[in-house]
């Protein structure tokens, strides 16, 4: 169907501007994040702390590819890792203060992005448009 490619493909194009967008961006602000871990850094900013099962859920990363992302932010300071103090088995991170002020600056970003192709809009328009995404994102969790 002609109409669902080209709705798909508006999607990919956004989503490519995007991420060009925001390497710029990481760049320019010499923030020492790669932009393919930029979600680690929203999912913690928008949960405070996460079980590292629950990060690769939502993140959507192996265990394996995850621990080593962490591992990296951890060393760096941005990211803690903190064992429950019941059961060792669970391990929870949380962004540090430095891993924090990153993420704000991502939050930042995407705002300004989201702004730019937004810009002729009405506020119902923008409205109507977080409405349809939260409908479409809960209909792909129904599919999980």
């Amino acid at each position: 169907m002609v109409l669902a490619s080209s709705i798909i493909g508006m999607i990919y194009h956004i989503s490519n501007s995007y991420a060009d967008y925001l390497k710029v961006e990481l760049k320019k602000r010499e923030i020492p994040i790669e932009g393919k871990h930029v979600g680690l850094f929203m999912v913690l900013f928008t949960n405070n702390s996460l079980e590292f099962k629950e990060i690769a859920h939502r993140w959507r990363k192996s265990k394996s590819t995850l621990c080593d992302i962490l591992h990296k932010y951890s060393e760096q300071g941005l990211v803690e890792k903190i064992s429950c103090t019941l059961d060792k088995r669970h391990l929870y991170i949380k962004l540090t203060e430095e891993g924090l002020k990153y993420a704000r600056d991502f939050d930042e970003i995407a705002s300004e992005f989201l702004q730019k192709i937004t810009s002729g809009l009405s506020k119902d328009q923008k409205r109507e448009l977080k409405m349809i995404l939260m409908d479409m994102k809960g209909n792909l969790k129904k599919d999980s």
